[in-house]
């Protein structure tokens, strides 16, 4: 099973520079991934005994293994990130920039718009900048919610939504 850890892998390259990234921060961001990730052919889950996020999709014959511990992830609505948007522009100080960035939500198709407006307004690390904090601060609440905690170096939950995995096709 391909996994949180092994998909993003611990070393990531953020402007030319190596950052070593903790278990947590890798976590978090593959949390924030499987928030994000609005695909119908996959669900992302919390597995506690892999201690890492594992996907389950059909497609392509993807299953947790067998009486894991497993808490379904569940992908942002599309409103939660237009709005996530909607804040970020409120934070450009340009007021040229904040009107090409409102506008781009006008548009047909807003998500795509915003995107290529960022590049063209020079915003797009800011925005990256803006995004990851926000979505970070959206785990750490998920996690709260969940009742998943992090202590010495191990996710733990007794939420009533963590459930074993079994294959019914077995």
């Amino acid at each position: 099973v391909a996994n949180a850890l092994s998909m993003l892998g611990k070393l990531f390259f953020f402007g030319g520079e190596n950052i070593m990234r903790t278990k947590y921060e890798t976590i978090i961001e593959a949390i924030a991934c499987a928030m994000e990730d609005h695909s119908y052919n996959s669900r992302w889950y919390f597995d506690f005994d892999e201690q890492d996020i594992v996907p389950l999709t059909e497609e392509y014959e993807c299953y947790p293994e067998e009486g894991h511990r497993l808490l379904y992830i569940e992908p942002m609505e599309s409103w939660e990130s237009f709005k996530l948007m909607e804040d970020f522009i409120e934070t450009v100080s340009d007021k040229a920039d904040q009107d090409k960035l409102w506008s781009a939500l006008r548009q047909r198709r807003p998500f795509s718009a915003f995107k290529r407006m960022l590049y063209y307004t020079g915003q797009r690390e800011k925005w990256f900048a803006f995004h990851d904090d926000q979505m970070r601060q959206i785990v750490e609440k998920w996690l709260e919610h969940e009742e998943i905690i992090y202590e010495n170096g191990v996710f733990t939950c007794n939420s009533d939504y963590v459930f074993e995995y079994f294959n019914e096709d077995d």
